[in-house]
């Protein structure tokens, strides 16, 4: 009876994880934007309840995430197989390593065992590229860019709200202090580096021009007529509603002391500047403005104006100088990794997923992640894998800086990333917004091409009217 009863709950559990999955699924089709509000919703869900329920366990435990990254690569590869999405060098590369992840992945089934691969590989590679593929394979409708824009501040403003949550109830603290509450040691700040980038990002995408609808074919707002001129120069009419939310964004980005999202706010900044066009000054105008700017918050914090805030960011500030800093540990930790022993074919493609991250640092064996996704990529996915993902990046850049609709704040999120990976392994927000890139670069190659199939038209015409004035000029020759 035990056994029944056992079989009966088992049965029960799968057939609602499957009706569960073809919900899901029909989303995932039917309702893209929805679908991809799910991908950032369920992030923001886990740093709220500080982690994932499992659903059922099918020799390894599936979460609501691996459901919707399910759903996402098998709706995507529906698209590529039937609707025909453009062979373009971006999704190939992409494909590409989706595939050294697959074989990644069996190599460690058969090595380590199902539950070692498939945790090793779910969150940063998987569920990433999963992400990735969904968006950029989403269908050219108008406003597609607009939609995901609107979804990630909203991620962004739930950040903010969890952030205000956590300091109300244990304060604002310097990361170097171990505060303690109810005799537990908490980490001090309330939300970890990948919410703070995801705020960081949203000051990017609030700040920086965004050319329009993002429509199929995709237009740039310069060359689009009937609009006003604050439009076509890529400034619509709520640019100004926008700089205040953004500095909110930038002054949470501040509080909650994660360095590395601080290094990539200056690095996106000092790149936004190096992208102004050098026309009337205006590159020379910024600098002068930052850094004055930066004067006089220097003075502020001098003349102690920003109280106790300022000496806990002063603390955080002082512990990245010091010898025993996380960065330090990190540098640590990368140096053992690449020391290990590795032979040539683990070099070319990797060591499976499953065979683990155990190094020694300060005489205590650390088996977490390596904190640098270029070098988690290099130890899982090999040489050519590192090369074929840089070459994404590079090539995703090189596009965006053609033409498009937000080419400046798009750019600039892949900078962002860029600096993210020297620190931190991607979560599957930041595969929604490379996705997003991908897309755009989709929707602008629409645009182009529908303006070339236009001319040959024209061309047609103007032919035609030529070779009838011809006939007609013979024809009054003969007479």
């Amino acid at each position: 009876m035990h056994d029944l009863a056992v079989a009966s709950d088992i049965t029960q559990t799968l057939f609602v994880g499957l009706a569960l999955f073809v919900v899901l699924l029909w989303i995932f089709t039917q309702h893209c934007n929805t679908a991809i509000g799910l991908l950032l919703g369920v992030q923001v869900w886990v740093i709220a309840a500080n982690g994932e329920i499992p659903l059922f366990d099918v020799g390894v435990s599936i979460r609501p995430s691996d459901l919707l990254a399910a759903c996402a690569m098998l709706v995507a590869g529906a698209r590529l197989l039937r609707r025909g999405v453009a062979p373009r060098a971006e999704l190939v590369l992409v494909l590409a390593v989706l595939f050294l992840i697959v074989w990644s992945i069996q190599r460690g089934v058969g090595a380590w065992g199902l539950p070692a691969a498939a945790n090793d590989a779910r969150v940063y590679f998987w569920q990433v590229f999963a992400s990735v593929l969904y968006v950029a394979t989403a269908p050219l409708h108008a406003g597609r860019a607009r939609a995901v824009v609107r979804l990630w501040l909203v991620s962004a403003a739930a950040y903010a709200a969890l952030s205000l949550v956590g300091w109300l109830n244990t304060g604002l603290h310097s990361v170097v202090d171990a505060a303690t509450v109810g005799g537990e040691v908490y980490d001090p700040r309330p939300v970890p580096a990948r919410s703070a980038l995801v705020l960081a990002q949203s000051a990017v995408l609030l700040l920086c021009p965004w050319g329009g609808d993002s429509s199929a074919p995709a237009t740039t707002a310069e060359n689009s007529p009937g609009r006003d001129r604050r439009e076509r120069k890529g400034r619509p009419d709520g640019a100004r509603g926008k700089i205040l939310p953004a500095l909110l964004c930038l002054v949470f980005v501040v509080l909650l002391q994660h360095r590395t999202v601080w290094a990539i706010t200056i690095v996106m900044a000092v790149m936004w500047w190096a992208l102004i066009p050098a026309r009337a000054g205006q590159r020379l105008a910024s600098a002068a403005a930052a850094a004055v700017s930066l004067c006089i918050v220097a003075l502020a914090f001098t003349a102690g104006m920003f109280g106790g805030v300022g000496s806990v960011l002063a603390d955080s500030f002082a512990e990245t100088q010091d010898p025993n800093s996380t960065f330090s540990w990190r540098v640590l930790g990368w140096q053992e990794l690449m020391d290990g022993p590795k032979t040539l074919i683990e070099w070319l493609l990797g060591s499976p997923f499953g065979a683990g991250y155990d190094r020694w640092v300060g005489g205590v064996v650390i088996s977490v992640s390596p904190h640098d996704y270029y070098l988690h990529v290099l130890l899982r996915l090999g040489a050519i894998g590192l090369l074929t993902l840089l070459t994404l990046y590079v090539l995703v850049w090189r596009r965006l800086g053609r033409c498009g609709n937000g080419t400046p704040a798009l750019r600039l999120v892949v900078v962002s990333q860029l600096v993210l990976f020297v620190s931190y392994s991607p979560f599957p927000e930041q595969g929604v917004l490379l996705g997003l890139c991908l897309w755009q670069l989709r929707a602008d190659a629409a645009g182009r091409f529908s303006d070339v199939r236009r001319k040959p038209l024209v061309a047609q015409q103007r032919g035609d009217t030529a070779e009838k004035g011809a006939n007609q000029r013979h024809g009054e020759y003969q007479q």
